[in-house]
């Protein structure tokens, strides 16, 4: 199930807010981002929407910097991975309460 979530989520991401298509090369970054922003929300002690927004744009000034993306292209990144806070919290919880039936 979350394998499904995780892929509707990143189709999602190929649109963003105007439902303009994304370039491809911004539709890998927001892919590879996405995967990395899942890992990183799992860290987190309590996933917040605010603490949401706070790692979505603290992941994505990183990788800014390490492949020179334009802030043109690295607002578009953060707005459109903020804007799947609802999807990323769902499957955030669905995972937690997973892993609290393994220790059962």
């Amino acid at each position: 199930m979350g394998g499904l979530l995780a892929v509707g989520a990143v189709v999602g991401f190929a649109m963003n807010k105007q439902g303009q298509e994304l370039s491809e090369e911004l539709q890998k970054d927001l892919k590879t981002l996405a995967k990395h922003l899942k890992k990183k929300l799992h860290q987190l002690e309590d996933a917040t929407k605010d603490g949401f927004d706070q790692l979505v744009s603290t992941v994505v000034d990183e990788y800014a910097k390490e492949n020179k993306l334009a802030s043109g292209a690295q607002k578009i990144l953060i707005t459109a991975l903020k804007e799947k806070w609802q999807e990323m919290e769902e499957e955030y919880l669905e995972e937690k309460e997973g892993e609290k039936k393994k220790k059962k």
